[in-house]
Order: C-alpha cells, then sequence, then structure tokens
C-alpha cells in the first residue's frame, strides 16, 4: 500500500488514453472531494460515470483526485487558455466537492505534493544509456538525487544524479526541482528495475523497462502532435512497448498543447499523464512550434528535455537559482556533453543510434548555421557508420513536403509555423494569406529556403526517410529526387529520401474517425493520406528491409504499410 500511495496510477492500459488517479495530490476542495460514484444527483450521475474509459469509475478511485480519460481534452483547442474545462483535466488532477449539489461548476483542481517525484521519464541518450527525469516541489537540497537500479528489485544498488532548478516566469511564481540520473552499461535487451528519489523526497514506486540496443531488428513508434486527448496515443503506445512491437517512442514536436498553459500545469499535466508510458519506455523527444512559445522561450521545454544531453555528461550540480544563471550552468554541462556520433550540446537538435537506424531530431523553428553545420558533419559520420547502422532517419517538427502546402505556396509562412493555423483543425493545417503581401515571407518561400538548406545534405548522404508531424494527418510520398521531382513510384532500391508527415499523435479535439486514400491528383509525389489520431511504427528488419506502418490510435489497426527495400 506504501508503494501506491507514491505514485500514479493508471487504472486502465488499453488504446487510447488511460484514466489515472493521484493517489498524492491534495484536493481544493473545503470539505475534500467525493465519491466518484457518488458525486451526483440521479441525473448527473451518469455523465460522471462516462467521463471514464469503461464508462463508470474504477473501484480503486474512491474519492481521489483524477485525471478521467473519456473526458480529457474534450473542449480543448489548440489555441490557448481560454477552453480551459477543468473537467477536461486541462490543468491537472481534479475532482467534485463534497457537499455541493455536484454540477460541472462544483469541480476543483488539487495540488501537487511536496516532496513525491513526479513526471518520471525515461530519455533515450545511446544504445547503453537511458536517463531517468523526474520532478519534484520542494526546497533545493545541496545533495544529489538517487536511484535505486538493478536487474531485479531485490538486488538495486544506489545511483546518484544531478539536479537543476528551474525557476518559472514570475507570472507562474512556481519553482521547479528538475532531476536526472542516467543508467549506463546496459545490456542489450535487458530488463531493468529501478526507483528514483530526490536528496529529501519519499521513493517512486519501482518501475521497469528493456534497456536499448546496438543491432538485431529494431522497433520505434514515431508520431507528431499529441496532447491530453481522450483519442491520443499513449495507451497505445504502453501496450506496444509491453508486447514488445517498440522498444522506444519518437514525439516530433508539439507536446501538451501547451507546456506553458493554464500557468504551466498544462505541462505538468500532460507529463504525469505520460508517465505510465514513459517510465518503462524510453523515448526521444523533438522540439515543435509550440515549445519555442511555451511561455518561457524554450526554457521549460530544455529543460524537460535535457535528459538527452546529460546522457553522456559528467555528474555537475546546478545551483542556479534563476532563470540565467540555470541557462549558465547548464551552457557549461552542454559543453561537457557528447550526445550520438557527433556532439551537439543541446536538446534542441541531436541524433541518437538506436539498434539499425541513426535518427536525427531537428530544430526547424531556427534552422541557424551551427545547427546545418552540425548536421553535415553528423549525416557524413552516420553515412560512413552505415556497416553498424545501416539506415538514416532525420526528423523534425516541420515537414519539407505535403500536399497540403502545393495548393498554399502564397499563404503566409508565419501563420503556417505558428500557433493560429493550428487553432482548430482536427485534420489537416489551416493557411492564412499573407497580412503584408509586399513584406510577407510565403509558404513556398519558406519551403524553398528550407529545402535549399537541407536537401542537398539528404542527399548527399543518401538519408533514407525524412520524418515529420505539424500538419494534423498522415501522409507518405515515393522517392524524392531533385527539386521534388518522383523518382520512382516503388520504394525498391530507392533513389531517393521517401518523406513521411505523421502528424496526429492526439492534437486537441482529435476524433476516433479515421480516412485513407491515394492522394496523386493532390501533388504527384503523394502516396497516401490519411485523417485521425495515429502514429507510425517502424520495424528494421535488416540493412536491407525497413517497414513502416501507420496505426490508428481509437482500435489499434493498421491501416496503411510500405516496405522499403535496399541494395
Amino acid at each position: 500500500m506504501t508503494a501506491l500511495l507514491l505514485c500514479l496510477l493508471p487504472l486502465l492500459a488499453s488504446a487510447n488514453m488511460y484514466d489515472m488517479v493521484f493517489p498524492t495530490y491534495t484536493p481544493t476542495c473545503p470539505n475534500g472531494c467525493a465519491s466518484w460514484t457518488k458525486a451526483g444527483n440521479a441525473s448527473y450521475q451518469p455523465v460522471i460515470d462516462k467521463m471514464w474509459a469503461l464508462g463508470r469509475a474504477p473501484s480503486d478511485a474512491s474519492n481521489l483526485c483524477a485525471m478521467p480519460a473519456a473526458k480529457a481534452g474534450e473542449n480543448e483547442c489548440d489555441c490557448d487558455d481560454r477552453n480551459e474545462v477543468i473537467t477536461d483535466s486541462f490543468a491537472g488532477p481534479w475532482c467534485f466537492c463534497t457537499g455541493s449539489d455536484q454540477g460541472v461548476a462544483h469541480a476543483a483542481y488539487c495540488t501537487a505534493p511536496k516532496g513525491i517525484p513526479e513526471q518520471i521519464n525515461l530519455q533515450l541518450a545511446s544504445p547503453t544509456v537511458v536517463v531517468a527525469s523526474f520532478v519534484t516541489y520542494e526546497p533545493l537540497s545541496q545533495d544529489p538525487p538517487t536511484a535505486m537500479f538493478g536487474k531485479s528489485e531485490s538486488s538495486m544498488t544506489v545511483i546518484k544524479g544531478v539536479t537543476h532548478e528551474y525557476v518559472a516566469p514570475s507570472s507562474v511564481n512556481r519553482t521547479y526541482l528538475l532531476h536526472y540520473i542516467k543508467f549506463d552499461q546496459l545490456e542489450a535487451h535487458e530488463t531493468y528495475y529501478y526507483k528514483v528519489a530526490s536528496a529529501t523526497s519519499t521513493w517512486s514506486a519501482v518501475f521497469k523497462f528493456r534497456a536499448p540496443y546496438a543491432d538485431g531488428i529494431t522497433r520505434v513508434a514515431t508520431y507528431g502532435d499529441m496532447g491530453h486527448s481522450h483519442y491520443n496515443n499513449m495507451g497505445n503506445l504502453q501496450d506496444d512497448c509491453a508486447s514488445g512491437a517498440i522498444d522506444a517512442i519518437v514525439h516530433m514536436g508539439d507536446h501538451a498543447y501547451n507546456l506553458g498553459m493554464a500557468r504551466m500545469t498544462r505541462g505538468d499535466a500532460y507529463m504525469n499523464a505520460f508517465q505510465p508510458t514513459l517510465t518503462g519506455c524510453p523515448w526521444m523527444p523533438i522540439i515543435g512550434n509550440h515549445e519555442a512559445s511555451d511561455g518561457d522561450h524554450y526554457n521549460h521545454y530544455l529543460n524537460i528535455t535535457w535528459g538527452e544531453v546529460y546522457g553522456n555528461n559528467p555528474p555537475v550540480a546546478s545551483s542556479a537559482t534563476t532563470p540565467l544563471g540555470h541557462l549558465l550552468t547548464k551552457g557549461t554541462l552542454y559543453a561537457a556533453g557528447v550526445h550520438g556520433t557527433v556532439p551537439s550540446n543541446t536538446s534542441r537538435y541531436f541524433s541518437v543510434d538506436f539498434g539499425l537506424l541513426h535518427m536525427v531530431g531537428l530544430d526547424l523553428n531556427n534552422l541557424d548555421p551551427h545547427q546545418l553545420d552540425w548536421l553535415a558533419q553528423d549525416l557524413k559520420a552516420a553515412d560512413a557508420n552505415r556497416a553498424a547502422v545501416p539506415w538514416i532517419m532525420v526528423m523534425s517538427h516541420f515537414p519539407i513536403y505535403h500536399s497540403s502546402m502545393e495548393h498554399n505556396l502564397g499563404a503566409s509562412a508565419y501563420h503556417f509555423a505558428g500557433d493560429e493555423s493550428e487553432e482548430y483543425p482536427t485534420s489537416g493545417h489551416e493557411y492564412f494569406p499573407c497580412d503584408d503581401p509586399e513584406n510577407c515571407e510565403t509558404v513556398g518561400q519558406w519551403r524553398f529556403k528550407t529545402g535549399e538548406a537541407l536537401l542537398p545534405l539528404l542527399k548527399n548522404y543518401s538519408v533514407d526517410i525524412y520524418n515529420a508531424g505539424h500538419v494534423h494527418d498522415y501522409e507518405s510520398t515515393w522517392p524524392m529526387c531533385d527539386n521534388g521531382q518522383v523518382c520512382q513510384k516503388d520504394y525498391i532500391h530507392p533513389k531517393g529520401t521517401v518523406h513521411i508527415c505523421e502528424g496526429n499523435g492526439g492534437v486537441p479535439g482529435v476524433v476516433g474517425e479515421f480516412t485513407m486514400k491515394d492522394c496523386g491528383d493532390e501533388a504527384d509525389y503523394c502516396r497516401t493520406h490519411g485523417t485521425g489520431g495515429a502514429y507510425g511504427r517502424i520495424t528494421v528488419f535488416n540493412a536491407t528491409h525497413l517497414q513502416y506502418d501507420h496505426v490508428q490510435n481509437n482500435g489499434g489497426n493498421v491501416t496503411d504499410s510500405f516496405v522499403i527495400v535496399k541494395e
């Protein structure tokens, strides 16, 4: 029972979002929370029951704070806090208050405990290293965080980590302690057990995961644009990792919608909801436009994802007490870091070798010269290492090619890359005309500029796949050669890069239905186009065969599949 009270409890592990109960959160109701099974009158109780994934409150929910899955994100838009509804779990766990007449207006948020680890996740750093990251709310200690780690619960040993103090903007008035503990020298595919604690917190529950690997059949899930919504893919990913269908997760940007909303508690709710999946399946988060506008100019995101950099850093403690001091301290740690074959020294862009796949994550919010220089070095090294890691996949949040862009080349690039065009589309993307045509970069100009920088590198180093999100649907292209021309209309010995957009892992308002069609009439390079919440499942069998499956969140069915065959 002690472990139960120190963890966040997923009460349903199935496709789509699972229910979450938070035993250690404190209600803000004056007289506490009402029982979920007796929270409403005769007419309203059925409404409350339908908020849960199975149509009723789990027995363990009792009168605890929770985030019911079926109601998650129901009124949400990809915009701002104006659509915040407590019963959607917008800002985190909540409950109905005791002693009211139990209408929706009598729901109230709960507050996070101090000194208890939450938002626990594993970040992929290399074939032999993952980093456990977690958050606590408590005074900063001079002592480091600790993990108990081993191949069984009875043989775990102590590992020390580092702590960063992140001071949120003054409008938030909140301080986070972010803790990172490196698990290295991992044996391929081995199961490991761990629990974590800060210097002064209680222990988390015990979790387990399978270690990454450097060779053999490689399985990874990829998608972009996913928050805490009913028809997202968190439950699918948890099931896939448990069954061995995937061994790692890549989220290609736009996390939580948005990390900075609701006084930054929107991001906390998202990371807590994702915890049951990410404690057992290492992930690789990539930055999107919503992270660039997270309310703190990337800083919240860079803190959350710093495990990608710390994976190869020496353990140096941070004592920063201001955002600037924090960034300077972290900069020192970045400078010492070695990530992937070529160090990037930042979690804005980086690369990881995972099994037979070299994975590169880019930041197209700011494709600066330093990033391009690093990418050229990284791809050159990866191409020279094909005997060990034969496949290369480059990823970013923004796609270079998508058929919807072909019909909107004169639209505003500012709006395309910003947040407004994503406010309400649960599928596809909304384009806006230029406000000032004389001084406006168009989508066509943006793509030409971006392509001019990236496409020669993809060609020179024979990049196999370019994978992205942002546009809230699915699309796959035929192999692409120079100037957006199709090399061939098959995947046998491709002469160019295959582009994929998997941009609806679970956007606000995502629906449980889907479509799939041929899209060659939209653009010659376009092979298939699909709608609905979904994700990609990549299986690399060997040096010559890679399979891509497009999997629907609701039901878990594969609705598109293709195999790339190389010489």
